[in-house]
């Protein structure tokens, strides 16, 4: 059981972090999606919010690796080897990618509870890069093909044998992109995901799912239309 002490302190954790999310607020424009303080049984804060500052978006386009992601990824690519030499990419087709998501008709960026939930996405002259839960997982870029300047065919190889992956640019301007990805031994059904070019993700704001003392449940983005994004 806390004493006065504990309580005195614990009540100031909670002022205080109420007039620094309001303050957060007004500087940055920010509109929260919900809030949430509690003090049983422990003391916590959780706050899912729309943020337009780049705050946020510098850890989301951010492709570089920790130790961790350096030994996941030369561990799956020495399975993968001989590369079967470079492959011609066109130069102004974008290389790196995440996810982009759609709440009532807007699209936003998207920094989940656990950042292992971020989806990116890399091309290269030899290999292709799933940056997953599970750390960068390469795969061997053995063909990439180009039905046009807005949609290209990728051909792989990997140890989860997701050999196939399209991407057709939908929107130019803003950069935004369905991946059709067709089935592995884990996922029987192929499946899509809307991404965009890293280059052009300033023009999206980010919804944060913060909470500085756990993790939470991820956020429930709508369910998008992806017959009528690819007609």
């Amino acid at each position: 059981m806390c004493n006065q002490t504990d309580s005195i302190k614990l009540h100031i954790f909670f002022l205080t972090l109420l007039i620094s999310s309001t303050l957060f607020a007004q500087q940055h424009d920010t509109i929260f999606l919900t809030r949430q303080v509690a003090d049983t049984p422990y003391a916590s804060y959780h706050a899912v919010f729309v943020d337009t500052s780049m705050k946020y978006k510098t850890d989301l386009t951010n492709f570089s690796f920790n130790n961790f992601d350096s030994a996941t990824y030369f561990d799956q690519l020495t399975n993968l080897r001989p590369l079967k030499g470079k492959r011609h990419l066109f130069n102004n087709f974008p290389k790196k990618w995440i996810a982009l998501y759609q709440l009532k008709g807007k699209h936003y960026l998207y920094r989940p509870s656990d950042f292992g939930y971020h989806f990116r996405f890399e091309v290269n002259d030899s290999t292709t890069i799933d940056f997953t839960m599970e750390g960068p997982e390469p795969s061997r870029l053995d063909k990439i093909s180009f039905v046009s300047l807005t949609h290209a065919l990728i051909d792989r190889t990997n140890y989860w044998e997701g050999s196939r992956v399209a991407i057709k640019l939908v929107d130019t301007a803003r950069g935004i992109a369905v991946f059709t990805f067709c089935p592995t031994k884990s996922k029987k059904e192929g499946y899509q995901v809307l991404m965009v070019d890293v280059k052009k993700a300033h023009m999206f704001p980010t919804i944060v799912n913060y909470c500085p003392t756990d993790k939470q449940p991820e956020f429930d983005f709508d369910k998008i239309d992806f017959k009528s994004l690819l007609k």
